[in-house]
């Protein structure tokens, strides 16, 4: 009689555990709330009184979510970034909760700290000519024109300082659209890469250019200062074996005219071998070029611009 007692009264408390743990469920609809559309991948937890973690589940292409769970107390939270976070407390009665439509709100204050920046491309192309950005590397910032002229796709710089636009060296240097006093020598190598803005290659230049600009013309666009008033700028750069370069200059600006010179001092002293070989394909025909140059350059030269 007393294992009888016994056998019941561990079958009841069996049978209660049982209906402690019986399983729940909640579901529900999550929309923008200013477009009244779907937002999917938002993530819903489902927490116990403890803030333990019970399930957890994302919405999906129609912003419909479902969890089951068997705890008698919970909240939900749903969360997605760029919105504010909701909470919901569900009732211990029932079994089955339906929340029906949850709107989200986007979060002010994280989308107030998001920052958009964006770069133009290193080269662009247009009908009457190629423009390349110069970019922010080492050689933008502390090379000379000819530095930078050299890694510009179909243009090459020779040891002493000659410029050829897809080898032929009858080339047009234009500064700001303008001739100048530039020519293909230290004269390039006096102006700094940093105040270089772009380089616009044309490969095919209008009749009102003289045999000069042949084989095509380099426009060099100079960076202009936007601040109103007199700024200035000043550029030293050393290297080795001994070479050293002073780079002054001025900008002036009002609201109706803007006024800038550049004043540059190199002087450099070295050695050098280059060897170059080219290879042209005329008609099935194969003709190598190989080129030697031994070099013991001197350059102490000014430019004012």
């Amino acid at each position: 009689m007393k294992r009888l007692i016994i056998l019941i009264i561990i079958s009841l408390f069996g049978l209660t555990i049982k209906a402690q743990q019986a399983k729940k469920s909640v579901s529900g609809t999550v929309l923008e709330q200013a477009t009244k559309t779907p937002i999917t991948y938002a993530t819903v937890k489902v927490k116990d009184a403890a803030n333990k973690l019970l399930a957890a589940a994302i919405t999906d292409e129609k912003g419909m979510f479902k969890l089951d769970f068997t705890a008698d107390s919970v909240t939900i939270e749903i969360s997605l970034i760029g919105y504010q976070t909701i909470i919901k407390t569900l009732k211990a009665s029932d079994n089955a909760y339906n929340l029906g439509i949850i709107y989200l709100l986007p979060d002010a204050k994280l989308l107030s700290e998001v920052t958009i920046t964006g770069e133009q491309p290193s080269i662009s192309l247009k009908l009457d000519k190629k423009i390349f950005q110069v970019g922010k590397d080492v050689l933008s910032q502390t090379g000379s024109s000819l530095d930078l002229l050299n890694g510009v796709p179909s243009v090459s710089v020779n040891p002493s300082g000659g410029v050829s636009l897809r080898g032929n060296s009858n080339v047009l240097i234009l500064i700001d659209g303008r001739r100048s006093g530039f020519t293909q020598g230290n004269a390039l190598d006096q102006l700094p890469a940093d105040q270089i803005e772009r380089v616009e290659i044309i490969t095919n230049p209008s009749s009102r250019y003289d045999a000069a600009g042949s084989a095509g013309i380099i426009n060099i666009i100079l960076k202009k200062n936007k601040k109103s008033g007199l700024n200035g700028q000043l550029s030293l750069v050393a290297g080795a074996p001994n070479e050293t370069r002073i780079t002054p200059s001025l900008n002036y600006k009002s609201a109706k005219i803007n006024l800038f010179s550049t004043f540059g001092v190199r002087y450099s002293d070295y050695d050098g071998l280059y060897t170059s070989n080219q290879t042209t394909n005329d008609g099935g025909t194969a003709n190598t070029l190989q080129k030697r140059q031994i070099e013991d350059r001197h350059d102490d030269a000014k430019m004012l611009y």
